[in-house]
């Protein structure tokens, strides 16, 4: 059956404040009693290691045992070593912040393990809390039960149910004829007459550093109250026949059509540092999968796109298995799929399915990315977190800092 579109197991009512003392004795061991065999599954598979974690002057460790998972007090041998403070603690172990989201803000410390053993452990704790496999293989089928073409293009004649079913059992959609294509060239007359009115550091806008060390700006927000045509997009009939399509019965929103609600990017060629073309990711990989997922992203191709200008990938089925992010950049056990695009054209993904987007090797690419959102639980506080709110949209710094250390 396929995954539906509402993960959402927690909400920020459930949150605590959680002391390792209190995870590791009475939240653990339930835990590893449920999912223990898919993270012992895991570590054996992909060789990671035990995982210790260091609190003020505590350590626990994690370890595989004989098929399932146990924890032990102090440090092992050859384990990846996390020290956290008493806050990030139980930040991470409420998936509120992941391993990757403090080496995004360069506030992981660590020792003992790689990249690799970071990202498997962020894999593993989804594994241990949610029961969402790390390891495995995918079948796909579409809604009659015979094998899933993943090829498939669907226009707005299509069967709403198979489109519905497409997203939710292989995590995307490649979608053609729901946009005017017309709309793009004016769309793209209006994002290059924005683009001179933004400074970097103005708050709402990326910019990225070119091979001959020029800086651009990569990224626009608040685009929709500049573009008219952007804007008569997201309020026609047919965007709402999107939405509707694709939550398929789910409690699926649009943000108001103003603000922020989409953001237009410029792909140039050429980029050495910045955040232009990000690789393989997921969008909750810095945290909070079970209290926001899934949202519904949309991709809106301003230009084609194909291997010469690049192009979104996605990972079939990677909502499905929580395959490590390292290890999809590296050494995915499941296909990569290439997304290329006519003008007009629109990819889909889920907020758990790994994408990334290739660099343009030969002409700048040009699109716009929104999203449809999961509708807030009735009686339940709204799912936020300002911490990463903030740090998504401190990434372009980030990055430039981290290009100037390394220039250095």
């Amino acid at each position: 059956m396929p995954i539906a579109l509402d993960r959402r197991t927690r909400t920020d009512d459930d949150l605590e404040q959680l002391t390792p003392d209190e995870f590791f004795s009475s939240r653990f061991p339930p835990l590893a009693d449920a999912n223990g065999h898919l993270v012992a599954a895991a570590i054996e598979q992909l060789h990671a290691r035990p995982l210790s974690i260091e609190v003020d002057d505590t350590t626990w460790s994690i370890v595989a045992d004989r098929g399932a998972v146990r924890t032990l007090p102090g440090p092992v041998d050859g384990a990846l070593v996390v020290t956290l403070t008493d806050r990030e603690f139980s930040d991470w172990c409420q998936n509120q912040r992941s391993f990757n989201a403090f080496l995004t803000a360069r506030t992981l410390r660590s020792r003992g393990g790689d990249l690799r053993d970071i990202s498997i452990w962020d894999s593993l704790l989804l594994s241990l809390l949610y029961g969402w496999p790390t390891v495995g293989n995918v079948e796909f089928e579409d809604a009659h039960g015979h094998p899933l073409d993943l090829q498939r293009c669907f226009t707005p004649d299509d069967d709403p149910r198979e489109i519905a079913h497409f997203l939710r059992e292989a995590g995307f959609l490649h979608l053609r004829g729901w946009v005017d294509p017309a709309l793009m060239p004016r769309i793209s007359a209006d994002m290059d007459r924005v683009r001179p009115d933004c400074v970097e550091g103005d708050g709402r806008s990326w910019w990225a550093q070119l091979r001959d060390g020029c800086r651009v700006c990569v990224r626009l927000q608040e685009f929709v109250e500049h573009s008219p045509a952007t804007a008569a997009m997201l309020t026609s009939d047919t965007w709402n026949l999107l939405r509707s399509t694709v939550a398929a019965g789910e409690p699926l929103v649009q943000a108001p059509v103003e603000g922020r609600c989409i953001e237009a990017l410029f792909k140039p060629v050429g980029v050495v540092s910045g955040p232009s073309d990000l690789s393989f990711h997921r969008d909750c990989h810095l945290g909070r999968h079970a209290y926001t997922c899934s949202s519904t992203v949309i991709g809106v191709s301003v230009t084609a796109s194909h291997p010469g200008n690049g192009q979104l990938r996605v990972i079939p089925g990677s909502h499905r298995i929580a395959m490590p992010v390292e290890i999809a950049r590296h050494e995915p056990f499941l296909k990569v799929h290439a997304l290329s695009t006519e003008p007009g054209d629109l990819t889909v993904h889920l907020s758990c399915t790994l994408h990334e987007a290739t660099a343009p090797q030969t002409a700048e690419r040009r699109v716009m990315y929104t999203s449809f959102t999961l509708a807030d639980r009735a009686g339940r506080r709204a799912a936020r977190n300002d911490d990463l709110a903030v740090l998504r949209e401190q990434v372009t710094n980030i990055h430039r800092r981290a290009h100037s250390v390394h220039d250095r």
